[in-house]
């Protein structure tokens, strides 16, 4: 039996994934149940998923998704409405997919709810409403920071929506998730501060060269002059984690444990 997302051969015939790409989809819906859940997602979640925010805003084959998305919850969370006519959304219709399509992919992820021709916020939409816009003037780092949240978590929840549709896998945002799994599950006890090459070449070897380039440069901020993920690429080519990864991936490595401990538990 292989592996449904990676497709490698799997040693424990008893699972439908392997070690890491379990540990991904696990980053993945935890992040999602945790801005769903709770009233206040901490503070080590909502710094990090700014560091995500840029996964799917060149990707072609993703953009009316994502364009259609982002006008979405511009609406509802920046202007206050409380629901939209289908006919009011513009992106939707620069896309060659079709409307019910990507409307279904919106509310498979949470974001949308529909009532014939008529969008409500869904599930997480509604939590992000809560944020509290009053005083931030657009140009200001408040705003930069909460805007950069909201499209942060709007990739994963598109990500999740990809692979639980069945549309496609999402390799370009799933190598992103699979290089921080991958470095979780070799860090040892405490999470190696330094992201190491082999994590980065393992996690996109299945992307286009041109794709896969891209992302290393976009980590590296030759992009737009601001690293993502890592805080540095040296001379020597070691790519230092930022601080806010590594909380990330300590917390999401403490959460993981605990519900493999919990499975153990069952089990007895």
């Amino acid at each position: 039996m292989n592996c449904r997302i990676c497709g490698i051969e799997l040693e424990d015939l008893t699972s439908k994934l392997c070690k890491k790409c379990d540990l991904t989809l696990f980053q993945i819906l935890d992040i999602i149940e945790i801005y769903v859940k709770e009233k206040n997602p901490p503070e080590w979640l909502t710094n990090a998923v700014q560091e995500l925010a840029w996964i799917y805003q060149a990707y072609p084959r993703t953009a009316g998704y994502f364009n259609t998305a982002v006008e979405i919850l511009e609406i509802f969370t920046i202007f206050g409405a409380s629901e939209i006519p289908l006919k009011e959304i513009k992106e939707v219709n620069y896309t060659s997919l079709p409307t019910n399509k990507v409307l279904s992919f919106l509310e498979e992820a949470l974001l949308i709810e529909r009532d014939n021709e008529v969008i409500r916020p869904g599930k997480l939409t509604k939590k992000l409403q809560e944020i509290r816009w009053e005083g931030y003037k657009m140009d200001s780092p408040e705003m930069e920071k909460k805007i950069l949240e909201i499209h942060g978590i709007l990739t994963v929840a598109l990500t999740k929506s990809l692979i639980q549709t069945g549309f496609y896998i999402p390799r370009g945002a799933l190598a992103i998730f699979d290089m921080l799994s991958h470095h979780i599950l070799t860090s040892g006890k405490k999470i190696d501060p330094i992201l190491s090459n082999y994590s980065i070449d393992l996690a996109t070897i299945k992307l286009p060269i041109r794709q896969r380039l891209r992302l290393i440069r976009t980590m590296s901020g030759f992009v737009n002059g601001k690293t993502k993920i890592i805080s540095d690429n040296t001379e020597k080519g070691e790519k230092p984690l930022k601080p806010v990864i590594i909380k990330y991936l300590e917390k999401e490595f403490e959460r993981y444990r605990e519900r493999e401990r919990e499975r153990e538990r069952e089990l007895l």
